[in-house]
């Protein structure tokens, strides 16, 4: 007498194990692809960071540059130089202090320029103070801060200028 097994189908253990399979191989590279975005994203958003900071470092030694040839103070038209926060608008050359917390850059998209003014309001915010040192030296300091996702980051620059006439 024999014993006849039906091998018509499959087992619930191999039904499990082939959607185990099946899901693992479809998830892995969705995993690495969400990731790939994120870092993505969140380099776009530090290179932008930098460019801003380094923007306003540009305009404050303009500004120094414009002041000394003009036979004026060399920190004349900041809105501060003992630390206090305040704003620059490169598109215009408007400085204005901030009173508690910096506004959010703007973005212009026909003109493709962060601005105070004009566009769409980003998440960067920009923050500048000057520290005077002695009679030629002050500290620079421009801040970059920004949301992305649940994270909030932050970028700096730090630098001293120097009254090069005297």
């Amino acid at each position: 007498m024999s014993i006849r097994k039906n091998s018509r189908g499959f087992t619930i253990i191999e039904t499990i194990v082939a959607i185990t399979v099946l899901v693992v191989s479809v998830a892995a590279p969705l995993t690495l692809a969400a990731r790939g975005l994120s870092s993505a994203f969140f380099a776009r958003d530090q290179i932008t960071a930098f460019y801003l900071t380094q923007e306003a470092v540009e305009f404050i030694r303009n500004k120094r540059d414009e002041n000394v040839l003009g036979e004026d103070n060399w920190l004349a038209e900041f809105p501060a130089t003992n630390g206090d926060p305040f704003t620059i608008d490169v598109t215009d050359g408007d400085m204005d202090s901030c009173s508690g917390t910096c506004e959010n850059l703007k973005f212009n998209t026909s003109t493709l320029l962060y601005n105070y003014n004009s566009g769409d309001t980003t998440r960067f915010t920009r923050t500048v103070s000057i520290n005077l040192l002695n009679a030629t030296e002050a500290e620079v300091i421009v801040t970059i801060a920004w949301t992305a996702g649940l994270f909030s980051r932050t970028f700096s620059i730090q630098e001293n200028i120097l009254n090069w006439k005297s």
